[in-house]
């Protein structure tokens, strides 16, 4: 960084030394603050995608399976075919474990065969738990380029397959989705979770109004998991009835519809709703912070950056939270660096490892420096989710010069 001189003077035509000392402080400040924001570009950068890739080769020759399968994840982005096919290999394997990483990882891959493979093998395997750990990590990150075979999968007599299939289907964008979503909520042969993801799916489209008056008629004899779709459903369309009932559904006996109508409640800039949701985030018991930082996702920008201050300002996060908090703000259009900051300096490994893959997913390339020093982790998992977010963002411009 250049530094310019600083030609402040005071009255006698010199500068306080008190001045100085401010002036320094602040721009030393600066620096900590900002040295990491700068973005690598030519040699450098080219030379850090090494780095990255050398990484991941010792991590697919390491004696772990799981430093092999995230080392193979990596290198298949840059179009190693042994990898791939030691991941195709991995969907069939006995441990369920290693089955989800492999299905997981080429779920994430951008190489163009990750995905054929990996659709090839369900169209053919008749493993039960294969195709439950499919449609569950589908509705967790949802493809629209795999509508067609989630759409054969609502007739599956699974009823856990169905409901991931439904959650994946309401969040994706496809040909044809307006009128799909339309006949299943419409249809009463269909179970009511089915209906209320039909309905669900239609949020943002020209049947909105449609839907959320459907949504407005589900009754509680719908069951717990239809009237917390209901609660998400709701926080996607602001008017007087949705926040009524949003109102009733915060009286339910069930804790996670109470959590889901927060949520929406939060994102409607309720303050109430806004300051339990912190507070349970902080200080929750079992599995209700990590649902509550979840839900950030489907908030607008400034209520997520708000809570997000809020959180990093007042609470000692715990691993599961923290990483929930991060991996919410994934796809959020707003400013990420306090959470950076926060996330790079933790002392949780895996608070880190979840920083560094926020950086890659995003595709903030300016925070690459701050990655770089992660390579030569002794931790394991954080020089593979270094060594992947680095390829993420320069991998495709500079890893065809290489020779790999």
């Amino acid at each position: 960084m250049v530094v310019y001189s600083l030609c402040i003077v005071n009255r006698k035509g010199y500068m306080s030394r008190v001045l100085i000392f401010k002036l320094l402080i602040t721009f030393l400040v600066s620096c900590m603050l900002t040295t990491a924001s700068y973005a690598l570009e030519g040699d450098d950068a080219k030379e850090l995608v090494r780095e990255a890739i050398q990484v991941a080769k010792e991590l697919r020759a390491s004696e772990s399976y799981y430093d092999q399968y995230a080392g193979a994840g990596i290198l298949v982005d840059i179009g190693d075919k042994d990898s791939l096919q030691f991941l195709v290999d991995g969907l069939a394997d006995n441990d369920w474990v290693l089955m989800r990483s492999a299905i997981d990882t080429l779920l994430t891959v951008r190489h163009p065969y990750g995905l054929d493979v990996l659709y090839r093998y369900a169209e053919q395997t008749t493993d039960a738990i294969f195709m439950k750990f499919l449609s569950e990590s589908l509705a967790s990150r949802p493809r629209d380029d795999l509508s067609e075979f989630l759409i054969r999968l609502i007739e599956s007599d699974d009823e856990w397959v169905k409901k991931h299939a439904m959650q994946s289907l309401a969040s994706s964008e496809y040909p044809g989705k307006e009128q799909l979503m339309t006949n299943l909520g419409d249809d009463h042969n269909q179970d009511p979770l089915t209906r209320a993801y039909g309905y669900y799916g239609l949020i943002g489209t020209d049947s909105e109004s449609y839907a959320v008056k459907e949504l407005l008629s589900i009754t509680d004899n719908w069951g717990a998991d239809a009237l917390e779709v209901l609660a998400v459903a709701l926080g996607q369309h602001d008017s007087q009835e949705t926040r009524l009932r949003l109102k009733e559904l915060r009286a339910a006996n069930t804790y996670k519809i109470q959590i889901a109508a927060m949520a929406s409640q939060a994102g409607f800039g309720n303050e109430e709703a806004t300051e339990t949701l912190i507070s349970i985030i902080a200080n929750g018991k079992g599995l209700d912070p990590s649902v509550a930082a979840a839900s950030l996702r489907r908030m607008n920008p400034g209520t997520v950056s708000a809570i997000t201050a809020e959180l990093l300002k007042c609470c000692e996060l715990d691993s599961d939270t923290g990483t929930r908090l991060l991996e919410s703000w994934e796809k959020i259009d707003g400013d990420p660096t306090a959470l950076y900051n926060w996330g790079f300096n933790h002392k949780n490994p895996d608070i880190q490892m979840q920083t560094v893959w926020l950086v890659g997913a995003r595709g903030d390339a300016e925070h690459a420096p701050s990655i770089a020093s992660m390579l030569t982790s002794p931790d394991s998992g954080i020089r593979a989710m270094a060594s992947w977010a680095i390829v993420r963002l320069f991998g495709e411009k500079y890893a065809p010069e290489l020779s790999v």
